[in-house]
């Protein structure tokens, strides 16, 4: 009986793998143990989106150092959606999404699911919260689809419902290597082999900039993504003509693009200090054929173009690097050695933040190297998903103690220069928060700008009403 229950468990699992619809779900670790159960509470939702070649197995790390650092715990839950990419599971699935766009019609509805749940248990629902997501390469490309090209129940679109998308290594305008992949294969490069081709298209460079790579062909959809309004500026008409901008929102002022110009050399383990390890072979051909066989030295993470990482010519929230990184890096960092006089053990740690040689530990075997890193240094990662959060429970707070003043409650928060933002139309009025200052503007100041109140003052008192 027991060998019977076991194989028919077993056969079940192998149909879900075969078969795997796009899901959100709570964050797991690989070993499929819970990475927060606890409810959301006054916390924000942040959504781990992976990318072409990789699964939310690539996230270990990330989780792990969240599960390290009670600070993060308190600001934010990790969910993650995956969805299958490869050639034979899209074959395998005729349910299987097979454009970029697809799949953000999925995390629309996997994000629409968490609005409808009850907020209390069992299913805490994401209730009126805004969130954050945080994607790897094609990934962004999936969140950015939902944003502009999806709509929810309540009739906002899909970039209302998000404060900041950050995205490592997404390719904004597309990869030169996807028109390569499509014409010749690239069975060397893991993120690109037994690919659906259909995300290739999608990702195929859009010569934004009039150079024209590789001669490749229109990829008419990121092209007219990158349309939407306020239009991307460009110097060349690229290979789709001239593309006519859409009235739409694009939301691009919430991105913070991250990319990477460089591969990651290996540092030789002599004497003491902190050896990182060296970026996959396999990227060697893939980073010299973007940097060294165009018009101009395309710096690149072996995937793709910093330009078309950083998001080059939008006028969006931030750019950044991250240094001594690739593309696979970027998402799960990596294990470094540290030898000292004491002892020699090994570590995880992540793409650094700043230029130079400065190397940063974890100060034991099993940790996590946090600062200094993408994640970790000031106004890195960590820091603009907890003022996003912070702002989101400030707003929420002031609509319930100074209602006559806000309304409607619940529009959406907006983003630009330096600012997150509520505008009220019913009041005419905005609150605002900026470097750690709350600030109103409306009638009952005159329509003059308010400083309401430091965030670290406001905030134990958000905290005290139960937001």
């Amino acid at each position: 009986m027991f060998f019977r229950i076991f194989f028919a468990a077993l056969l079940a699992f192998g149909a879900a793998l075969a078969h795997a619809a796009p899901l959100l779900t709570p964050s797991r670790f690989n070993n499929g143990s819970s990475v927060d159960p606890f409810a959301l509470g006054t916390r924000i939702p942040v959504l781990l989106v992976h990318g072409l070649g990789g699964g939310n197995e690539g996230w270990e790390s990330f989780l792990r150092a969240y599960e390290q650092n009670p600070s993060w715990q308190a600001t934010f839950k990790p969910y993650s959606f995956s969805y299958s990419t490869s050639n034979a599971e899209v074959v395998a699935d005729a349910a299987a999404p097979r454009s970029i766009a697809a799949l953000g019609a999925s995390l629309r509805n996997a994000v629409q699911a968490y609005y409808d749940k009850p907020t209390s248990a069992p299913d805490f629902g994401f209730g009126k919260k805004r969130i954050v997501i945080l994607a790897h390469s094609m990934g962004g490309l999936v969140a950015r689809s939902m944003m502009q090209e999806q709509v929810f129940s309540d009739g906002q679109r899909g970039g209302d419902k998000v404060v900041h998308l950050i995205t490592l290594a997404t390719p904004h305008h597309g990869s030169p290597l996807a028109d390569v992949a499509l014409g010749l294969g690239l069975q060397t490069v893991t993120e690109l082999a037994d690919t659906w081709p259909g995300f290739l298209a999608d990702l195929a460079w859009t010569n934004y900039d009039g150079l024209n790579m590789s001669g490749g062909k229109c990829n008419p959809w990121l092209a007219r993504l990158n349309s939407y309004t306020p239009r991307l500026p460009v110097t060349g008409n690229g290979r789709c003509g001239t593309a006519q901008p859409s009235t739409l929102p694009g939301y691009y002022e919430r991105i913070v693009a991250y990319g990477a110009r460089d591969l990651q050399s290996p540092d030789l383990q002599l004497g003491l200090g902190v050896f990182k390890e060296g970026s996959s072979p396999s990227l060697v051909f893939s980073y010299g054929y973007l940097r060294s066989n165009f018009a101009i030295e395309y710096g690149n993470d072996g995937i793709l173009p910093l330009a078309s990482a950083q998001f080059d010519g939008a006028a969006i929230w931030k750019r950044a690097e991250a240094y001594r990184c690739d593309h696979r890096f970027i998402k799960r960092g990596y294990t470094q050695k540290v030898k000292t006089l004491w002892s020699s053990y090994s570590e995880w740690a992540f793409c650094a933040a700043t230029a130079g040689d400065v190397s940063y530990t974890s100060g034991g075997s099993g940790g996590y190297a946090i600062s200094g890193s993408i994640f970790g240094a000031p106004g890195g990662i960590i820091n603009i998903i907890r003022n996003a959060a912070q702002a989101e429970r400030v707003f929420n707070f002031a609509e319930v103690d100074a209602q006559t003043l806000l309304q409607p409650a619940g529009v959406s928060t907006e983003v630009g220069t330096g600012y997150l933002y509520r505008y009220y139309p019913a009041t005419g009025a905005f609150l605002a928060v900026h470097e750690g200052n709350v600030y109103y503007l409306g009638p009952a100041s005159g329509n003059l700008l308010y400083f309401v109140g430091s965030m670290a003052a406001m905030l134990p008192i958000v905290q005290k009403a139960g937001y």
